[in-house]
């Protein structure tokens, strides 16, 4: 987060810093009073924005490791709510940390189960922040802090001790292998320098025997004290807790202290609560007792910065893209003013070309109509081609028949005649109209032919000429054929003409005969010429 507002809260007072971009910018101290209640609500009502994260440092708190069996999701948070409800019943401010897994055949899992056993203490500092419905993003106790200040300053013994001397009184926290185990808080009000230095020495005693009767170490174990102060302390005070059995220490003086977290010693000096305020500030910690309810109006916030910076986003986004349109069309206008200059140009070419042309016949739109048309026609591809292997096929198997002329045309009208021949205007033998063309053309054929070889045997050349016919209705490309024109006529109405001269003494007429070919339509380009 850019900004911040750490509360640090003991019995006493509470102490409040706002952080920008992780840098410290104020800080204020309010009694535990209802003036200092007020002070600290008004303080809030002016910064209400950034989100809240308060300390507690007090002794009503507890501690407790406990193993359970492994599992995940929804069945281990089940689990652990029924833990946390059988340990803390009277209290909402309560979390489970996951130290990690047991080393033996069944791997449970280790938590470290944690309280504020008297919300009471909390109770008018929350209910400021409550009225004025400020995003608090979490409540959590003073050692789940020290994690953070553990590893900012290196600190990997085995067994260690961080012990800290704040307004609530001396905080020593012990850490296995860089975990969180257990928390004792010693007050020192009434007490002068003197024996303050003696209680530390009594206290630390007092704390290994307390985790060796835990089993949290052993008695040969050596007990490392890390000892980060604000003040300056007496250079004995190392021998004196080391000359304890198994322990070793180490005091970080204010110089490499702020040099460490990156504050000045002033503001440690001035506020010794900032040492872990300002861990809180920089860095995010495990452990939050605040419930789902109480930390509600920091999701609001946080769903809140969502939307902004998603509007934010899309804005720029949407100036980007336009500014990019801008672009492209600075340009695509650029190439239309070039494209425009030059086809002036081109035409000025043209004109200028143009004048030197000879002067044609036909105008120059009368010109390109008969090209397109020439084109079109040239496209159809139409012959007498097609009638020529249809008839072509028939002559093969009549070998009697002789053609004497043979007439192509392309017309409209399927009923249509030969302009030089005779015969029945019908339009088949069987007197039933052809189908419509699907492009309204025809191809017609007119045959003009005889039987070569006649002998007068008319009813043979009827039969050659009948069968001529069905030879020519088989093909597949034929749509109709009809006789215009038998080689003997057989009207009722024909006279009867003849000779007892002797038959080779006369000399018989041709037996000729004419036939109409319709052939199939094929579907051809429309001829479609614009002026």
């Amino acid at each position: 987060m850019l900004r911040k507002i750490v509360i640090f809260v003991t019995s006493k007072k509470a102490t409040a810093g706002r952080w920008r971009l992780g840098k410290l910018v104020s800080c204020e101290e309010f009694p535990n009073t209802a003036a200092g209640h007020d002070q600290l609500r008004m303080f809030l009502r002016q910064h209400t924005t950034p989100p809240i994260h308060l300390i507690v440092d007090a002794v009503e708190e507890d501690f407790r490791l406990e193993s359970m069996p492994h599992a995940f999701g929804s069945a281990r948070t089940e689990m652990v709510g029924r833990k946390l409800n059988q340990l803390y019943r009277n209290t909402s401010y309560r979390t489970a940390q996951f130290v990690g897994r047991e080393s033996d055949k069944r791997r449970d899992d280790r938590f470290l189960f944690m309280g504020l056993t008297n919300p009471d203490l909390l109770a008018p500092w929350m209910s400021a922040i409550e009225d004025l419905q400020a995003p608090l993003a979490g409540v959590y106790l003073k050692p789940s802090v020290s994690q953070l200040l553990v590893k900012a300053l290196k600190l990997k013994n085995a067994d260690l001790l961080l012990m800290t001397r704040q307004s609530a009184g001396l905080r020593q926290t012990y850490f296995a292998n860089q975990h969180l185990r257990v928390s004792r808080l010693t007050p020192l009000s009434g007490m002068d320098a003197h024996q303050i230095e003696k209680l530390y020495v009594t206290e630390t005693e007092k704390t290994r025997l307390y985790l060796v009767s835990l089993r949290m170490m052993s008695r040969e174990s050596r007990l490392h004290v890390v000892f980060p102060t604000t003040e300056p302390v007496n250079e004995d005070l190392v021998g004196q807790l080391e000359a304890s059995q198994n322990v070793s220490c180490n005091i970080i003086g204010p110089a490499e202290l702020a040099r460490s977290i990156g504050l000045s010693q002033e503001w440690l000096k001035r506020y010794p609560d900032l040492l872990h305020m300002h861990m809180l500030a920089k860095y995010s910690c495990p452990g939050n007792l605040a419930s789902a309810q109480q930390t509600h109006h920091y999701q609001v916030h946080n769903l809140r910065l969502l939307i902004n910076l998603a509007s934010v986003a899309t804005v720029l986004g949407a100036s980007a893209i336009a500014t990019l349109n801008l672009v492209s069309a600075a340009d695509l206008a650029l190439q239309k003013r070039d494209a425009t200059t030059q086809t002036q140009q081109q035409e000025r070419l043209y004109d200028e070309v143009s004048r030197n042309f000879p002067k044609t016949p036909l105008p120059g739109n009368d010109l390109k109509v008969a090209v397109d048309l020439a084109e079109k026609i040239t496209e159809i591809k139409r012959n007498p081609q097609r009638l020529m292997q249809v008839v072509s096929q028939a002559l093969d198997s009549q070998r009697e028949i002789q053609l004497q002329r043979m007439r192509w045309k392309l017309t409209e009208n399927p009923t249509a005649m030969d302009d030089e021949g005779t015969g029945s205007t019908t339009a088949n033998s069987a007197g039933i109209p052809p189908p419509a063309s699907p492009t309204g053309l025809y191809e017609i054929g007119f045959i003009d032919g005889e039987i070569s070889n006649f002998t007068g045997d008319y009813r043979s050349a009827l039969d050659s000429v009948n069968k001529f016919v069905e030879i020519l209705k088989k093909n597949a490309a034929v749509e109709q054929v009809s006789i215009l024109q038998q080689p003997v006529n057989t009207s009722s109405l024909a006279s009867l003409q003849g000779s007892t001269v002797d038959q080779q003494a006369q000399q018989l007429p041709a037996a000729v005969f004419k036939l109409k070919i319709l052939l199939k339509a094929v579907t051809i380009p429309n001829i479609e010429v614009k002026p």
